[in-house]
């Protein structure tokens, strides 16, 4: 709920949910996945979204407000995992065919890190449709390894800051959803005012195909 750029977008609606909710139901759809967990931080005005997420019967994991690390580790502390596949709580469209599209990769591949949340490395997806996946073995290496607080804020960007040191690999997107200009995360309320010309007519489980689509039909030139 602290955003600098857009204070309390995790409440904001988007259609007929609020934008944690679209996160945490469509997550909940991904077939690979064992749980879910919100890692949010112990802040009072984070308070609404344990209550959302409670209300899913989603679990969440609590902690430090800026050292979004640290919570990565409580959680898969807590939860006994063996890799985490982390959504950005401002990608309300991420697509949970897209999430297991990414963890079969990463099993079957055995990278450090794969990804397809956002158009790098020429994979030509959306940013916003997909997930990050590393072992929780490597997040706690991660968090052992630096203090820097970009990187414990941003919790993958030790990764790319050392490319020499890891393996981190993608996966090209679906013909059908190759639009990397497609921009579904939410950084700020002109964001989310895009997001709300698309979303007529999209509903909890649309498919990344539907989603896309929808985002086109307004802004064809992307």
């Amino acid at each position: 709920m602290g955003s600098q750029r857009f204070p309390g977008k995790m409440m904001e609606f988007l259609g007929q949910y609020r934008i944690l909710e679209w996160v945490l139901r469509r997550a909940s759809r991904a077939a690979m996945l064992d749980r879910v967990v919100l890692a949010t931080s112990s802040a009072d005005d984070n308070r609404v979204l344990r209550e959302l997420a409670d209300d899913l019967s989603i679990a969440t994991v609590c902690g430090s407000e800026n050292d979004v690390l640290s919570r990565f580790v409580l959680a898969a502390q807590e939860h006994g995992a063996d890799h985490i596949v982390r959504v950005c709580a401002d990608n309300p469209f991420v697509a949970p065919e897209e999430i297991d599209r990414l963890t079969r990769f990463y099993l079957d591949k055995n990278p450090d890190y794969a990804f397809n949340h956002i158009p790098k490395l020429g994979n030509m997806y959306p940013d916003g449709l997909g997930a990050e996946i590393l072992s929780a073995a490597l997040v706690r290496r991660v968090a052992a390894s630096t203090t820097e607080a970009s990187h414990r804020e941003h919790v993958t960007a030790y990764l790319w800051d050392h490319l020499q040191e890891f393996r981190i690999e993608t996966i090209p997107a679906p013909a059908e959803i190759a639009f990397p200009g497609v921009k579904l995360d939410v950084d700020t309320r002109e964001d989310l005012e895009r997001l709300r010309c698309t979303v007529e007519g999209l509903r909890i489980n649309s498919t990344a195909v539907d989603i896309v689509n929808a985002y086109r039909a307004v802004f064809p030139r992307v």
